[in-house]
C-alpha cells in the first residue's frame, strides 16, 4: 500500500512536470495537444466517475435515511341490519425509517476498496493516456524537427551542386572536360536533387502528421521556432538497461495497472464470499399512522418499529429470517380494538435457488488466475521491449556519433577541395561526387538522429522516467 501510495504520488507530479527535456516549440505542442486530446477528457471524465463510485461504497457504510409519507382512500363493507353495506375511509402514516447494516461478512469493505481500486485504475489510464499522446507528439515532433535539418542543410547542398553543375557546362562548352564528364556532373545533381525532393516529400508528410497529432490548423499557431540547424551530437542517457528494466517494474503504467487488477480480483473473491456469511441488517420506523371513516375526523397514532433482519447465502441455497416489534402509544390509540404491541418471527429457506453463487466462485478464481499469467506476460514483454529500445537507443547513439564524425570529415574533405577547384588542381565533376557523398552523409545523420529520439521516448514512454 506505501508502494502504490508512492507510486501514485509520483504519477500525479508528472501530470504536472512532463518527465522529459524538452524545447520551447515541443512544449507548447504538448498543451495544445493535451488541451484538445478527447481521449485524455473521457479520461478525467472517468476519474470523477470513480470518485463518485467511492463516495458511493463509503456511504454504504452509513444507515440509510428515509422520510415518508402515505395517504390512501378505499371502501369497506360493514354488516348491518339490512346486510352489507359500504363505507368509505381514509388512512395517513408518515415518519421516518432508518437501516444500518451491522454485518456484513466483509462485503461491504471489499466493495469499498474495490471501487478504491477503480479509482486508482482510472487515474492510471489518466496518466496512460497522456503518456502515450506525449509520445506520439514527441515522435512526430522530433521527426519533423530531422527531416527539416536535413531538407535545409539538404538545399544548401543542392544550391553548391547546382552551381557546379553549371559550371561544368561553362567547361565543356570551352572544351575543358568531355561529354561523358558533363554527363556525370548532371548525374551528381540529379541524386542530390531526387534525395530533396524526397527530403521535401518526408517532411510535408511529417509536418501534416504533427499537425494532425497537435490539434491545430498550421504550425503557425503554435507560438514557438523551430531551429534549421543540425545538433551537434544525439542524445546519451545516463540509466544503463537494468536500471531501465528496474524502472519498468516500479513504474510502467501497463504493469501497475495489471498489478491493481489483481488486487482488484482478491477483493471480487471476498466479495464473493461474503455471501456465505449472514448478513444482518437493523430497521427502524417512527413516526404516526391512523385511519378512520371520511365521515370522522382522523387522529394520528405514535408508532415506532424495531426490526433485524438476516440473509445468508447457504452455498447454493438461501435463509432469510426476521424479527420485528411494533410498538403504538396507547394514550393516543382512540380504537379499543387497536393493537399497541406486535412481535414478529418470519424464517424462510430457498432451496437452490442461489446457484448464481458457484458461478461467481468459479470466475473469480478463474479471473484471478488469468490475471495473474497476464501480468507475468507483462513483465517478460515489457522487459524484452526495454532490451530491444535500448539496444536500438545504443545503436543509434553509436551510428549517430560515426554519421557525424564523417560529416564533419566529408565537410572538411569537401571544403579542401573546393579550394583546390578554385585553382584548378581538382575536377569540377569530383568535387560534384563529394558534394554528393556531403548530402548522403547529412541525410544519414538526421536519420540516425530520429532513430537516437525515437528509441529514447520509446524508453522514457516504457520506464516512466525522464531518461535526458
Amino acid at each position: 500500500m506505501i508502494k502504490k501510495i508512492i507510486f501514485l504520488t509520483i504519477i500525479n507530479f508528472l501530470i504536472v512536470q512532463p518527465c522529459f527535456c524538452m524545447d520551447e516549440f515541443l512544449e507548447e505542442c504538448l498543451k495544445l495537444a493535451q488541451a484538445r486530446d478527447q481521449k485524455i477528457a473521457v479520461a478525467a471524465e472517468q476519474v470523477d466517475l470513480a470518485q463518485l463510485r467511492v463516495t458511493g461504497a463509503i456511504r454504504s457504510f452509513f444507515p440509510q435515511l428515509y422520510l415518508q409519507s402515505e395517504q390512501s382512500k378505499g371502501k369497506t363493507a360493514l354488516n348491518t341490519l339490512g346486510g352489507l353495506d359500504t363505507e368509505e375511509y381514509k388512512s395517513e402514516s408518515i415518519g421516518a425509517r432508518a437501516s444500518l447494516p451491522l454485518y456484513t461478512g466483509g462485503g461491504t469493505k471489499a466493495n469499498y476498496r474495490y471501487n478504491k481500486m477503480m479509482k486508482d485504475a482510472a487515474k492510471y489510464n489518466y496518466t496512460k493516456a497522456k503518456e502515450d499522446l506525449y509520445a506520439n507528439v514527441k515522435l512526430a515532433y522530433y521527426e519533423y524537427l530531422t527531416l527539416k535539418m536535413e531538407y535545409v542543410a539538404l538545399s544548401k547542398a543542392f544550391e553548391e551542386v547546382e552551381n557546379l553543375f553549371l559550371k561544368t557546362r561553362v567547361e565543356y562548352k570551352a572544351r575543358a572536360i568531355s561529354n561523358l564528364d558533363l554527363a556525370e556532373s548532371e548525374n551528381f545533381r540529379d541524386k542530390v536533387a531526387n534525395l530533396l525532393s524526397s527530403s521535401r516529400i518526408n517532411l510535408e508528410f511529417s509536418t501534416q502528421k504533427l499537425i494532425e497529432i497537435v490539434g491545430v490548423n498550421t504550425l503557425e499557431e503554435i507560438p514557438a521556432t523551430v531551429s534549421d540547424e543540425l545538433p551537434s551530437d544525439a542524445f546519451e542517457i545516463a540509466f544503463t538497461v537494468q536500471d531501465c528494466i528496474s524502472f519498468v517494474q516500479s513504474n510502467n503504467l501497463d504493469v501497475q495497472l495489471a498489478k491493481l487488477q489483481l488486487d482488484m480480483a482478491d477483493q471480487k473473491i471476498k466479495m464473493n464470499k461474503a455471501k456465505i456469511h449472514p448478513q444482518i441488517y437493523a430497521e427502524g420506523f417512527y413516526g404516526k399512522m391512523g385511519e378512520a371513516f371520511v365521515t370522522e375526523p382522523l387522529e394520528l397514532t405514535t408508532q415506532w418499529t424495531l426490526a433485524a433482519k438476516l440473509s445468508w447465502g447457504l452455498w447454493g441455497n438461501s435463509l432469510a429470517a426476521s424479527y420485528s416489534m411494533d410498538r403504538t402509544d396507547p394514550t393516543t390509540i382512540v380504537d379499543a380494538s387497536k393493537r399497541t404491541e406486535v412481535d414478529t418471527f418470519s424464517i424462510q429457506l430457498g432451496i437452490l435457488d442461489d446457484i448464481q453463487y458457484f458461478v461467481d466462485a468459479k470466475e473469480s478464481s478463474v479471473s484471478k488466475k488469468q490475471l495473474n499469467s497476464d501480468l507475468i506476460d507483462l513483465l517478460k514483454n515489457s522487459r524484452l521491449a526495454v532490451e530491444k529500445a535500448y539496444n536500438e537507443y545504443i545503436l543509434s547513439l553509436n551510428n549517430a556519433r560515426t554519421t557525424r564524425n564523417e560529416l564533419k570529415v566529408k565537410e572538411r574533405k569537401l571544403a579542401l577541395l573546393k579550394k583546390r577547384n578554385d585553382l584548378y588542381e581538382v575536377e569540377t565533376v569530383s568535387l560534384m561526387e563529394e558534394s554528393w557523398n556531403y548530402a548522403e552523409a547529412i541525410a544519414s545523420f538526421a536519420r540516425a538522429l530520429y532513430s537516437n529520439h525515437a528509441a529514447i521516448v520509446e524508453l522514457e514512454k516504457l520506464t516512466l522516467m525522464s531518461l535526458r
